[in-house]
């Protein structure tokens, strides 16, 4: 039948679109009413990227210049998550946390209402729990087929759960939402969604019990960051006056451009050199070149949300893919230099220098022939 055909939708994105409805609530009663995607990505830990490909799902987009207006999105995703007519749901268990989510879920969601709960205690069927009633487990094939009901709640008592899904599935219920944290074999056309608090908290536990291994900070491991400071403080001082595009910097010492930038081009006026993201962040901003030895996925998205234009990796590392397809996606220029961090600074300086005129190694606090790398140039 139509109706059993599953969606394309992957229901990682769902989620994902669910949280960001969560978080654009938040921001609307906050009094926002615009909010950029890198904004949106940081609070819900993703890229902005994929915030975007989630809003080509459900057909939204946004300004370049202001963003995404927060209330006619909050429409969208609602019609791409609850439809547009009532939808009622079944919860069968009402003991503590079947309560506890009747009490939740009241009122939250107009179109998406738990019309029928079902318990064995005498003392609750035929009585009504935070407005739901509450019928005899007996009865529940003819209640879930007179109400038409496709989504169910199981929270019962994990040796009932696989008989109970049985009987749901076969009085129409399409989704199920299992608290039980038992398995369930239904159907392939059956979605099931697991929620386990039991191997949640198990998990929190063990990652709590493990600690990070201590990285004191000696002097010796601080020295490098230390001597690049007056370096880039150098380079800065020359792009102040004279900002460069980055194609034109990467053509002129000699990095390898893996990816394309904005399609205008971006003139950056500042360098950072480091693998600190604590640093990158209160350092970086949008006319930022970021050199680093890190390429890595984190690298990227650290960029992505501070704005920053280009990323130059250094000792001619080649990235791995998923790492260039993110930073086309976010149109982050990627370019790789064939020296290592220090030796890409001194490249940098010695052409800034020759083009504004300076003699290279009058005014350089850093000795460019650090390495014997340092000179090598492509042409």
């Amino acid at each position: 039948m139509a109706d059993t055909v599953r969606p394309s939708v992957s229901p990682k994105t769902v989620a994902r679109i669910s949280l960001y409805r969560r978080l654009l609530s938040d921001l609307s009663r906050s009094g926002a009413v615009n909010v950029y995607s890198h904004q949106l990505a940081h609070l819900a830990g993703v890229s902005a990227a994929q915030v975007r490909r989630d809003f080509m799902v459900i057909g939204y987009s946004g300004s370049p210049n202001r963003g995404y207006q927060i209330e006619s999105c909050l429409a969208s995703i609602d019609s791409f998550l609850d439809g547009h007519t009532r939808q009622d749901l079944a919860l069968v268990g009402v003991g503590r946390l079947g309560r506890a989510v009747l009490a939740h879920f009241a009122g939250r969601r107009p179109l998406l209402h738990i019309s029928a709960a079902f318990d064995l205690d005498p003392a609750l069927i035929g009585t009504e729990v935070d407005g739901c009633p509450v019928h005899d487990v007996g009865e529940l094939e003819r209640v879930i087929k007179e109400k038409a009901i496709r989504v169910a709640i199981l929270a019962v008592p994990p040796e009932h759960a696989q008989a109970l899904a049985e009987r749901l599935v076969a009085a129409g219920v399409r989704s199920i939402v299992d608290f039980t944290a038992m398995p369930l074999r239904v159907p392939d056309e059956v979605y099931v969604h697991y929620m386990d608090i039991t191997s949640a908290l198990e998990s929190a536990a063990f990652f709590a019990r493990q600690e990070a291994p201590e990285e004191p900070e000696t002097e010796a491991a601080d020295a490098p960051e230390v001597e690049m400071r007056p370096m880039m403080h150098t380079i800065d001082s020359l792009l102040e006056g004279a900002p460069v595009k980055l194609e034109e910097l990467a053509h002129n010492i000699g990095a390898r451009v893996l990816t394309p930038g904005p399609a205008e081009g971006v003139a950056i006026t500042r360098i950072y050199a480091g693998d600190r993201v604590s640093d990158l962040l209160t350092e970086a901003s949008s006319q930022t070149l970021l050199i680093t030895n890190l390429a890595n996925l984190q690298m990227v998205r650290v960029a992505e949300l501070m704005e920053v234009p280009g990323i130059c990796f250094v000792d001619d590392i080649q990235p791995d893919p998923e790492i260039v397809e993110l930073a086309t996606a976010n149109r982050t220029l990627l370019m790789v230099s064939p020296a290592g961090v220090f030796e890409t600074c001194g490249l940098i300086y010695q052409y800034l220098a020759t083009a504004r005129g300076t003699p290279p190694g009058e005014q350089t606090p850093f000795a460019a022939d650090r390495s014997p790398r340092a000179g090598r140039k492509r042409t």
